[in-house]
């Protein structure tokens, strides 16, 4: 806009004294004073849009502004698009690192429990019933709850000893695992069950029936 004003002024200046000059020698003055009018509009146009003048330096301004919120918006989209695509890896991550862990801590639990039922026999663990399954091989222990199962009348304190050594059992696991835990006792010769307890909690107990 400088260069056009400048320019405007100058082609307003030389149109002028060919006017001038035309006028006093009786020449053609009416084209030159339109050329000399037209000049003028040029160059107060282009001084009025010169950004050197407070109305044209606020509308710039403003320009500004809105281009900076536009970027600082489509910054902020960009950040939070990334914000929330490295929280769903987080999340994934730390799903993944808590099974990892649950995963330990059950396969730590089957083995101390298959360490301390040796003798009596074997433990098993279905972790997608969360539920570990006491099958005795004893013969002993074995022939046991077969008089327990038999005469559950005369022996009523061996099964309440039983049942609360899996009700504690139970509670063990609840505390250094999980809830929704499930410790069975199955029968020997079947595949029945005879006790089962899940949170400390006995959900079925068919030693004294």
């Amino acid at each position: 806009m400088l260069f056009l004003a400048i320019m405007g002024f100058i082609i307003f200046l030389l149109a002028l004294f060919s006017v001038i000059s035309a006028h006093q020698s009786g020449g053609g003055w009416k084209f030159l004073a339109t050329v000399t009018v037209l000049s003028a509009l040029v160059t107060i146009y282009a001084v009025i849009k010169l950004p050197y003048w407070p109305y044209n330096q606020k509308k710039a301004s403003s320009s500004a502004t809105t281009s900076q919120q536009s970027v600082s918006s489509s910054k902020t989209t960009s950040s939070s698009a990334k914000i929330g695509s490295s929280q769903v890896i987080f999340n994934e991550d730390s799903q993944k690192r808590a099974n990892a862990t649950l995963k330990l801590k059950e396969k730590s639990i089957l083995s101390q429990l298959q360490s301390n039922y040796e003798k009596i026999g074997e433990v098993s663990f279905d972790r997608e019933a969360k539920t570990f399954t006491i099958k005795p091989t004893n013969k002993d222990y074995v022939k046991s709850l077969n008089i327990i199962k038999k005469y559950p009348d005369d022996n009523q304190k061996a099964i309440d000893t039983i049942t609360n050594n899996f009700k504690q059992l139970s509670s063990s696991i609840k505390k250094n695992l999980a809830a929704g835990y499930t410790v069975q006792l199955q029968r020997p010769d079947q595949a029945t069950l005879l006790l089962k307890v899940r949170d400390g909690q006995v959900l079925d107990n068919q030693l004294g029936k």
